[in-house]
């Protein structure tokens, strides 16, 4: 149950209970021993009114800064939701769900904000716009918002307690920009500033370490849970160990070696917006060629890739935007397709004089060797295509030589990964200087020109869609997950999303 700026009615409980149930667990029942000073005076202080009790622990680095402005590590940008809210945040299908936003009036070119009347800092203070456009300020230039947030110009004061938000460029889908978190004017300045937030909790610390303590001021509701104690790594490989040995209770991992490890804990996927696909160069033999591109497309089982290449650490595609983003099949007139239909396919290779009953086509496959998934994936779609006579060499490359042989133009496929922005920004495939424009040739293409209009708002989705179908320049396969791993301990259901990793931990049974 949620509600997003679409208004969709049964969003508004969610508000409240992900908020009850962000953050808090019951593992060992231990008080710190003294009261700590927090960014919001005392742990006394904030505690004393609800008798707050229990502690979890996470991983941290003191490496990194926490301060979510400055933090570019897995691990500190992974605790951002502790402390604090944002105006919204992005639920498992990749829609916008309002935490610190009341209401909203969006077009292609501005998105106008009413914020929460009552919500105040954990000091006692009250959010104001100003809050809104120092934090927005902030996350311009910082490592985890910068690019997601590159096509904000502005953010301004309005009247009725608002901020209005305006696009460089038309964005239908800039609402699910507005994720960076909100924090006290003044309070973020440098990296070791410990910024006050909204959120669940606060930011504590004595002469030995940091962790943190229960917001009793939290207008969205307080955790039942009153410490979350940092334990301090240097190395992510030992995150599993440190688990298996009880010295941390949960953690992340973006997946992002291309491995899986086993382990005895309890896992969870988190859905991610990292689209791995299959890059084409249009000036190889026929590769030109929309039917054929369409025919390579058909004959490809993405659920195959999903489970044998992924180890199921993905969600198969078949357009370019996430699977699991709740507009793609809202309407219900999306354009039909399979995950896989190498009869289809055969038929169009049969009329190109290839296919089973005609020539064999022969390509080569780039594909990073340091990537486990990615060379399994490289496998399987070889598997998949020698059924409808094309031969695919595969050649795996080290990071340097992949890079290399992309620059150059040096293959006929290759299997890339892009993490596209939480909007469903295509303009890395669809601009000259776009990060994953290598061998597609954008004067000729013309879908370039659709998702241009399709951003503006000016083509339905399903328009869209369709056109891409039609000209197939790259080819999707995936959606690559995450995964949060639980103590063992843990003998309820864990719910977790990438935007609010710790989503019902009020509800774990230990």
């Amino acid at each position: 149950m949620k509600r997003s700026f679409w208004n969709k009615p049964k969003k508004a409980a969610a508000v409240i209970l992900s908020m009850l149930f962000l953050l808090g667990a019951a593992a060992c029942e231990k008080e710190p021993e003294a009261p700590v000073e927090t960014t919001s005076g005392t742990s006394s202080e904030l505690t004393e009114s609800t008798s707050l009790q229990g502690s979890i622990t996470v991983p941290y680095t003191s490496l990194d800064s926490v301060n979510p402005f400055f933090a570019d590590s897995l691990l500190n940008t992974s605790l951002t939701s502790l402390a604090f809210d944002a105006l919204y945040y992005l639920d498992s299908g990749f829609t916008p769900v309002r935490l610190l936003a009341a209401n909203e009036t969006v077009t292609p070119q501005t998105i106008r904000v009413e914020l929460l009347p009552d919500a105040v800092f954990s000091d006692g203070t009250p959010l104001t716009p100003a809050d809104v456009i120092y934090s927005f300020r902030a996350a311009k230039t910082a490592p985890m918002y910068k690019t997601s947030l590159k096509n904000v110009a502005s953010c301004e004061e309005a009247e009725g307690r608002a901020v209005v938000f305006t696009m460089s460029d038309p964005d239908v889908n800039a609402c699910n920009l507005l994720t960076f978190p909100i924090v006290k004017t003044g309070t973020a300045e440098d990296e070791d500033s410990l910024p006050v937030g909204t959120g669940c909790y606060v930011f504590a610390k004595d002469e030995l370490r940091l962790s943190f303590v229960a917001n009793a001021r939290r207008t969205l509701g307080v955790p039942s849970i009153g410490t979350v104690r940092l334990y301090d790594v240097t190395e992510a490989s030992s995150l599993m160990h440190l688990l298996n040995t009880g010295e941390i209770d949960c953690y992340y991992t973006d997946l992002a070696d291309g491995t899986a490890k086993r382990s005895y804990a309890g896992t969870g996927e988190v859905y991610l917006n990292n689209l791995v696909y299959l890059g084409v160069n249009a000036d190889s033999y026929r590769l030109g060629t929309p039917d054929l591109r369409k025919a390579i497309s058909a004959a490809i089982s993405r659920s195959g890739v999903a489970q044998n290449a992924f180890l199921s650490h993905a969600r198969s595609t078949l357009y370019p935007f996430n699977s699991s983003w709740d507009p793609l099949y809202a309407s219900g007139d999306v354009p039909d397709a399979r995950d896989s239909d190498p009869l289809g396919a055969d038929a169009i290779l049969k009329e190109m004089n290839a296919g089973t009953t005609g020539d064999t086509l022969h390509y080569t496959l780039v594909a990073r060797e340091d990537l486990g998934f990615a060379a399994n994936a490289a496998q399987q779609i070889a598997r998949d295509l020698e059924a409808v006579n094309v031969d695919m060499q595969i050649r795996l490359l080290g990071e340097e030589d992949y890079k290399k042989a992309l620059e150059e133009q040096a293959f006929d496929f290759y299997i890339g990964e892009i993490k596209l922005t939480k909007n469903m920004d295509l303009s890395a495939f669809f601009t000259p200087d776009g990060a994953a424009v290598y061998g597609m040739d954008l004067e000729t293409l013309g879908v370039d020109e659709q998702y241009a209009r399709y951003a503006a708002g000016e083509m339905e989705l399903k328009d869209f869609l369709y056109a891409f179908s039609e000209s197939m320049p790259f080819i999707p396969l995936v959606f690559r997950n995450g995964e949060f791993c639980y103590s063992n301990t843990v003998k309820s259901r864990v719910e977790t999303t990438e935007e609010r990793l710790f989503l019902n931990i009020a509800d774990w049974q230990v």
